[in-house]
């Protein structure tokens, strides 16, 4: 037997059990009482709230002309269809950005509207409009620039812009600031009313405002209230791509988002677009893909184009139509996806030995980089950093001569932006949010950065680790392929709405470990009251590594179905585990 006591690396935090009310509501619904209390756990207590929830309906959708800035971006349409403007679509290189500007591409095309796509690099670039973005406008002529993803805070160029005589339109989805910027339409749905109020839902990533910009315009100029049934396809079709960018940006999954969600992912794999339909093949979904399928296999294929500089791939791939040119750029992405990989792979180790030599010693911060790092991979690295050590993880490279950029990841408990403070007179700029942030400097100040912000980790109060907020208490035999069936009825699971989290105390290692993949990951047999289920651990061979047959341990795990050769059996994941005996949970 083991004699290793290996901790948890999470708090474990147990819902409290409403036995009366998840009964009642068991009974309303004609659901589990298990099921039911997944709902209680997600502030879903009444019958009509249950329905609504469950249902997803793009019912809950708002009607276009009632988000802020709709009639303005009506108008700036019609009069560039009158005067026959050509258009520049201005995306970002992120996947909202890019599925935003390839939905409006082709809303243009239907239009009859000549449109060209500019997708910012992402270094090069940066964010929303720049000194590029400007000179890409006056090449290709556009006297209409429709802004997705990005706009609501690029003041000075929009001012520029207008002064040019070009309108903009900006379809956008991040909150404004104390000043608006002056363009011809500002469709965003964090601008408030005259009495302060917001109008419309507003959580909506990028993509999703575009999608009711395109519905409301398709209903105004070309269908009135009935659209044919070509357009009403088309509309159907494009909820694939708000779908991926919901996921891919972290949108809570409540309201209409989940409406969104739950239709959008049902047209990939028939989609009329042969690009989301050779996406969803070349990720290797079989089925109607999860939103777990689109945050693990899509996005990060996505993604890659741009964290490798080539986000026009992602974007050619979206929006070809044309099945064979889709299966081609597919296998391009696949390929960059691969490199990706290797390149993160190349900066872990690249960045290991600087790492634990900080975390060893209790430094409250990791600050590392070096000239050559690859820029487009560190935001990855960092999550990877920060998940290992519990620690804020800034990491740096040199992307031009003379200047290096940072991107930085902190789990929950710190704010980024307030670290970064103490480091700002060594910094040419930094911003961001409190878990994710971005900072630049001369790399020569590298010490003097690393210095200030030791020091600053140094006053904050240490954070408790992250907590796992689980459902409730389950053992094997209280989990089988109806009651998963039941619990993937409520999908989708993602932002806002988690995907369910069960405990299993005294758990049984029925046979040894079994190391898979890479050696990284490992299967286990787990055994209690008589009955056993298959384990996956993903990155935790290494703690599980001395553990034999007998041990118990207790483990926190989601549930789901393994298929195979035609039949399917139930499946845990462990999201965390501990040496058994152990105290009460949290």
């Amino acid at each position: 037997m083991s004699s290793t006591a290996v901790a948890s690396q999470f708090r474990w935090k147990l819902q409290p059990s409403d036995p009366g009310t998840r009964d009642r509501l068991a009974q309303g619904l004609e659901l589990r009482p298990l099921v039911a209390q997944l709902l209680l756990n997600r502030g879903i207590s009444t019958l009509e709230e249950a329905n609504l929830f469950t249902k997803a309906s793009l019912a809950e959708l708002p009607d276009p002309t009632t988000v802020p800035g709709f009639q303005d971006a009506l108008a700036a349409l019609e009069r560039a269809r009158a005067g026959h403007y050509k258009v520049l679509i201005h995306g970002d290189y992120d996947v909202d950005g890019t599925c935003g500007a390839v939905l409006l591409h082709h809303l243009m095309n239907r239009l009859g509207l000549e449109s060209e796509v500019f997708i910012p690099d992402r270094v090069r670039d940066g964010y929303s409009f720049g000194v590029n973005s400007i000179a890409a406008i006056h090449a290709c002529g556009a006297k209409l620039v429709i802004a997705v993803d990005n706009g609501t805070t690029a003041i000075q160029p929009l001012k520029q812009l207008k002064e040019a005589g070009i309108e903009v339109i900006v379809v956008d989805h991040h909150l404004p600031g104390p000043e608006l910027p002056e363009c011809a339409a500002l469709m965003n749905p964090w601008v408030r009313g005259e009495d302060g109020e917001l109008q419309v839902f507003p959580e909506f990533c990028g993509t999703a405002v575009a999608w009711l910009l395109t519905w409301g315009v398709l209903r105004h100029i070309l269908g009135g209230e009935q659209l044919a049934e070509k357009d009403r396809r088309f509309l159907f079709d494009c909820l694939g791509y708000a779908a991926i960018a919901t996921i891919c940006d972290v949108m809570p999954l409540r309201g209409p988002n989940r409406g969104i969600v739950n239709h959008g992912l049902a047209t990939l794999r028939e989609s009329s677009f042969p690009g989301l339909r050779a996406l969803v093949k070349s990720a290797g979904i079989r089925d109607t893909p999860s939103a777990s399928d689109i945050g693990f296999r899509i996005g990060p294929r996505l993604n890659a184009a741009g964290r490798l500089f080539q986000a026009d791939l992602a974007f050619q791939t979206l929006a070809t139509t044309k099945a064979p040119e889709a299966d081609i750029l597919c296998a391009q992405l696949e390929a960059l996806n691969l490199e990706r990989r290797l390149i993160q792979t190349r900066e872990v180790a690249a960045l290991h030995g600087m790492v634990e030599e900080q975390f060893q010693r209790g430094d409250g911060v990791i600050f590392s980089g070096h000239a050559d790092a690859h820029f487009g991979v560190l935001g990855i690295v960092a999550s990877q950093i920060m998940e290992r050590t519990g620690l804020p993880s800034l990491l740096w490279a040199e992307c031009t001569p003379g200047v290096a950029r940072g991107s930085a990841r902190s789990p929950e408990g710190y704010h980024l932006v307030k670290i970064l403070d103490h480091a700002a007179e060594f910094l040419i700029g930094y911003g961001g949010h409190a878990r994710a942030a971005g900072f630049h400097f001369k790399p020569e100040h590298a010490e003097q950065v690393a210095a200030a912000l030791r020091a600053g980790a140094a006053q904050l109060p240490k954070a408790e680790p992250a907590a796992l907020t689980i459902d409730c208490e389950i053992g094997p035999a209280e989990i089988d392929r109806a009651t998963v069936h039941a619990i993937e009825a409520l999908k989708p699971f993602g932002q806002g709405f988690a995907e369910p989290l069960f405990l299993c105390s005294g758990a049984r290692l029925a046979v040894a470990p079994k190391f898979i993949g890479d050696g990284s990951h490992v299967e286990l047999r787990l055994e209690r009251d008589g009955q056993v289920v298959r384990a996956l651990g993903w990155r935790l061979a290494e703690r599980l590594r001395d553990f034999q047959i007998g041990d118990a341990i207790d483990v926190v795990v989601n549930v789901g179905l393994n298929h195979f050769r035609g039949s399917s059996s139930v499946e845990w994941t462990i999201r965390d585990f501990r040496s058994c005996p152990q105290t009460s949970v949290v």
